[in-house]
């Protein structure tokens, strides 16, 4: 019966310990978790010694290794602004994937929309607008706060 027991507790610690990942952030700080899936840009784990399930944004790691296999596998790419000409790399955020990320402020801009403009065209410029302001910043994630004409307004993100 001792036998039968050892070997189920055996089992059951091996198979939490095969779940053990770390992650890395891309500031360098690493962490070590169960990961659990990769879902709407936000990647969900719980940590080793609790139950409860946590969640961080995809933008904000690095690389995830899962320490059996020692399998390396990279979640995202640092992006790195030079100023207003890469705003096509500032990727806008829901304000629920920014989990990870660091707030670095609020810009805001002023947009005319002018006779016969679509709604979607002006979109597409405000958005476009927002993107500039925020890589000539050097932050690489906004979350549009308003894209009401005469009142643009963004919230800017950077790695912690």
């Amino acid at each position: 019966m001792k036998n039968i027991f050892t070997i189920l507790t055996l089992s059951i610690t091996v198979s939490l310990v095969a779940q053990t990942h770390e992650i890395t952030k891309h500031n360098g700080i690493k962490m070590e978790v169960n990961f659990i899936k990769t879902a709407n840009n936000l990647v969900y784990y719980t940590l080793p010694q609790s139950a409860e399930e946590k969640s961080i944004s995809q933008f904000a790691i690095s690389q995830l290794q899962e320490k059996s296999k020692t399998e390396v596998k990279t979640i995202s790419k640092k992006i790195t602004l030079s100023g207003k000409a890469d705003y096509n790399k500032v990727i806008v955020l829901k304000p629920s994937q920014t989990e990870g990320l660091q707030e670095s402020g609020i810009i805001t801009s002023f947009l005319g929309k002018t006779k016969g403009e679509t709604n979607q065209s002006f979109l597409d410029e405000a958005e476009k607008r927002l993107k500039q302001n925020a890589a000539l910043k050097g932050s690489p994630f906004i979350v549009i706060v308003s894209n009401k004409p005469k009142k643009l307004k963004a919230v800017m993100y950077t790695y912690k």
